[in-house]
């Protein structure tokens, strides 16, 4: 089975390149591309009202009309009552100013008397000491026109509402456009990919409105509760808390906690006790546990795609380019960037950076884990896989190709001596750990013998917990083909399997086959070629004529191995038989 990884490009010179001028255009064309990326992350929350108003018949325009209105109105409705509750906050504030004043007095002028009071004192004289002179403030000219005074003050919202504009513009351009903007994008990429590019486009239209739609509904389970308990506890303006709170968790992991410090530092500034702050902090850690732990996993599973490190990293890169505004939008475009990654191949690295698919196979995990001479994560992955999915089915999945993987490193020269005893005696180790049946599976006894090295020895190892102990014996690797025979007849085997873990272990398994088939003509012999397939095309013909009667290529075969050798009719080599015993 192919690795998960292996389909997954490496970043080539060229791409690092394209991402560094990718990049600063996104730096440089800030307050053009900002517009657009609000409006397409709109675009994809609305289009499936489109879609299911165009089904009832009310046209392109029409629905895209109603939709915007409705979508529009909504946030625009959130922004007013915000501002003004934000405007009446402000207005409250000189109300709050002595408790706020006498409680800060309080903690910079502690009672000198005290330790910390004469701490305080020192820290002050040293930084009176330290403090470089301040030069005088620049006094502020007064404008001198009223034009000029209308334009200082219509500068601070020319700009927000210039973008807000914009952004209402292209999202209902987009709604209108949704079928020519996709065919002009994957036109753009070439036509070559227009399979790749579909896809690509709806998964990341899938993902993206999924986690938008959900972190909606999970905001507002927050943020209405959290504003009529802050209204009850008596803070003022809670609606504004609770719109805040519903606004900031769509930033990851940091917004929540800004929209808690906000009400639980009023609630310090306007009462004279500690009740209201407890009651505000109480009331937050309540509700976050609750989304945190019980709706958020129930609603989200893994809807956006991607890992908690390339969260943090995708908002702190999106901040960075960006400001608050991609602080916002950092998880959603990073998901359309993942989803690129899955489905086009130059960029496959984005996906194995950002994704949440496993990069290694179970396999390639436990090889690793043993070459990073990790024994305890080895022996956990095989304890865990073998208690949920069976010890057959980790013998195949996991520990035979680890060990194919093993011996094509050893082949190649790339394990060094002693690492390489460390993974193979390692690896027998949990193998030998693996429980095995109580009771015989079939009659009849069976020997396992190791074909040529140490994986086909920890191979028949692994065949062997499939059966009862009394049942079976393995004989360990390298044997002579008349040792083999001898303890076969000693412990009473009617049936041999020979173990053999690919690359290249065919030609000793045959090999020995044919030995054994001159010594033990009333044996029953298999061979099993740990190929996890079970096509073995010329290879079971050519065995077959060597005086092989089975040819396995899963270990989860085996226990029905002595049920069919006890039916199967007997090969004989295809070669006179001597007179007297061979030995290699």
């Amino acid at each position: 089975m192919a690795a998960p990884g292996t389909s997954m490009a490496r970043p080539r010179r060229s791409s690092l390149i394209g991402l560094v001028i990718a990049t600063a255009v996104l730096y440089l064309a800030a307050d053009v591309l900002i517009p657009l990326a609000l409006a397409i992350l709109l675009a994809f929350l609305l289009a499936p009202a489109v879609r299911r108003l165009e089904r009832w018949k009310l046209g392109r325009v029409g629905a895209t009309i109603l939709v915007s209105f409705l979508g529009f109105g909504i946030i625009l409705g959130v922004g007013a009552i915000a501002a003004t509750q934000a405007v009446s906050l402000a207005a409250k504030l000189p109300e709050y100013r002595q408790h706020i004043v006498s409680k800060i007095h309080a903690l910079r002028h502690p009672d000198r008397r005290s330790t910390i009071g004469k701490a305080a004192e020192a820290i002050k004289d040293i930084e009176k000491q330290a403090a470089p002179e301040r030069p005088p403030m620049p006094v502020k000219e007064t404008p001198a026109t009223a034009f000029e005074a209308l334009g200082e003050y219509l500068a601070p919202v020319a700009k927000p509402a210039a973008m807000t504009l914009a952004v209402i513009v292209f999202t209902v351009l987009f709604l209108l456009n949704l079928e020519a903007m996709r065919e002009r994008l994957i036109g753009l990429l070439g036509t070559a990919r227009i399979s790749a590019t579909t896809r690509a486009m709806g998964e990341a239209s899938y993902r993206v409105s999924r986690y938008l739609g959900t972190q909606l509904i999970v905001n507002a389970m927050f943020g209405v509760p959290f504003g009529i308990a802050l209204y009850f506890i008596g803070i003022p303006n809670a609606l504004l808390f609770g719109l805040l709170g519903m606004v900031l968790r769509f930033v990851p992991y940091v917004g929540v906690w800004i929209a808690a410090a906000m009400p639980i530092a009023l609630s310090f500034a306007i009462s004279d006790g500690w009740t209201p702050v407890f009651w505000t902090a109480g009331v937050f850690v309540v509700l976050e546990l609750a989304l945190a732990y019980v709706v958020e996993p129930w609603l989200y599973g893994k809807s956006a795609g991607l890992s908690p490190i390339a969260i943090i990293a995708a908002v702190l890169f999106w901040t960075w380019l960006w400001g608050p505004i991609g602080l916002l939008l950092a998880t959603p475009l990073t998901v359309c960037v993942a989803v690129i990654g899955r489905h086009i191949p130059e960029f496959g690295y984005f996906n194995m950076l950002l994704g949440t698919d496993p990069v290694l196979s179970p396999s390639e995990r436990f090889y690793q884990r043993l070459l990073a001479l990790d024994h305890e994560d080895a022996a956990r992955m095989i304890e865990h896989h073998a208690g949920v999915q069976g010890t057959a089915r980790t013998c195949d999945e996991i520990i035979i190709p680890a060990l194919r993987l093993a011996e094509l490193d050893r082949r190649k020269g790339a394990l060094e001596p002693v690492r390489e005893r460390y993974v193979y005696e390692h690896m027998r180790r949990i193998v030998e750990g693996l429980a095995a049946p109580a009771a015989a599976n079939a009659s009849g006894s069976l020997c396992i013998v190791a074909a040529h090295g140490d994986a086909d020895q920890i191979a028949a190892l692994a065949a062997a917990k499939l059966f009862a102990p009394s049942q079976v014996s393995v004989i360990g690797a390298p044997a002579l083909a008349a040792e083999v025979a001898r303890s076969a007849t000693e412990r009473r085997c009617t049936n041999v399997l020979i173990s053999a873990v690919p690359p290249k272990t065919a030609h000793y398994a045959g090999y020995l086959a044919r030995r054994l088939r001159r010594e033990l003509r009333e044996v029953n012999i298999a061979v099993g070629l740990w190929t996890g397939e079970d096509n073995f095309g010329s290879t079971r013909d050519r065995l077959a004529r060597l005086g092989v009667d089975q040819v396995l290529g899963r270990i989860a075969e085996t226990p029905n191995l002595l049920r069919k050798l006890a039916h199967a009719p007997k090969a004989a080599a295809n070669e006179p038989q001597p007179k007297h015993s061979a030995r290699r």
